[in-house]
């Protein structure tokens, strides 16, 4: 019978995870809660899993695609990692100038259709892609002459 450690171990040599992840993972698996919480700690005492690193990592991944904060902060809180954690990350690797630009490649990449009503939809496209009302209002204010 495979150990909580080895199941662990494999979950984690596909991609890196959270411990959230990880011990939910080990959950469905029906592995005892005492067991659960020793696998993490031996996880964590050997940086085999990093919630910092992973965030870090992710953020960075996610800004090179052109994601915005909100939506960002949201899929790493679904990850488990805490809002704390996340907060401090994206207001180290985030800036509102980098903000600016993703938003910027998002309106060159999905030219702006004709008239308000393209402008608004063209604005709400970007608004899911997770940037706030204002950093949004700042590239188009900045785009349009």
């Amino acid at each position: 019978m495979t150990t909580c450690k080895d199941k662990a171990l494999d979950y984690l040599s596909r991609f890196a995870r959270t411990e959230r992840q990880v011990a939910d993972y080990l959950k469905r698996k029906s592995y005892p809660e005492d067991e659960i919480q020793q696998t993490i700690l031996f996880l964590r005492e050997n940086n085999l899993v990093n919630d910092r690193l992973f965030a870090d990592s992710f953020i960075q991944s996610k800004i090179r695609h052109c994601d915005g904060p909100m939506k960002i902060k949201q899929m790493l809180f679904q990850k488990g990692v805490s809002p704390r954690l996340v907060d401090e990350l994206l207001r180290e690797s985030y800036p509102a100038e980098l903000q600016l630009e993703s938003v910027r490649t998002l309106m060159q990449k999905r030219p702006k259709p004709a008239g308000p009503t393209g402008r608004r939809k063209l604005m709400a496209f970007i608004a899911s892609r997770g940037f706030s009302r204002y950093v949004i209002i700042q590239a188009f204010q900045a785009h349009d002459p």
